[in-house]
């Protein structure tokens, strides 16, 4: 089993870190899809995911995402966030990756990687560091650096960028940002 997300001995690497880019299905949802009596796809985003967007975006940290399917409903959830890097559309994500790190001029280094199923496995291996939620895929749970306390769809991309942030020294910066953010909203 890998280390959580959290363990000390990630933080060196967490710290390099400009970029979190992430699965959608199984991530970001709990890759499940839902349909109604009228075939609407519908799928379950967690809100404490949407506030880790908020904190990685206070952070200065940029947001990506790779997916074999850019549904509508996830571009509408991703784009309320500002997120604008959403790639996709057939499972081949490693050049989708690629498009990302070469838009934000970044090393390997300074990519985080969160995915959960096999054809996230090539992507890992192109970023400086990866992570599953706990529910991932067994081969993919053997592969990653580190792991999240909770399974896809329950805030693990939250808790990502929660270690990034710790990792980079900006969580007071960022707790700061929050209150202030939310005393300026006060009227």
């Amino acid at each position: 089993m890998p280390k959580l997300i959290t363990d000390p001995a990630l933080a060196p690497h967490l710290e390099r870190i400009r970029c979190i880019v992430t699965d959608v299905d199984g991530v970001l949802t709990d890759g499940k899809a839902y349909y109604d009596e009228n075939g609407m796809r519908l799928k379950a985003f967690s809100m404490r995911d949407g506030f880790g967007f908020v904190m990685a975006k206070f952070a200065g940290i940029e947001l990506g995402v790779v997916t074999g399917n850019v549904a509508e409903l996830v571009k509408r959830r991703l784009e309320a966030f500002h997120i604008t890097r959403i790639k996709g559309g057939h499972f081949r994500k490693t050049a989708f990756f690629l498009e990302i790190m070469d838009e934000l001029d970044l090393k390997k280094e300074e990519v985080i990687y969160i995915g959960d199923d096999l054809f996230d496995i090539p992507v890992m291996k192109l970023a400086g560091v990866s992570a599953a939620p706990a529910d991932a895929h067994d081969d993919v749970l053997a592969y990653v650096d580190g792991v999240t306390r909770v399974n896809g769809g329950a805030g693990a991309v939250r808790e990502v960028v929660e270690a990034v942030v710790k990792a980079k020294g900006l969580w007071e910066d960022v707790l700061r940002m929050i209150e202030e953010d939310e005393a300026g909203g006060r009227g």
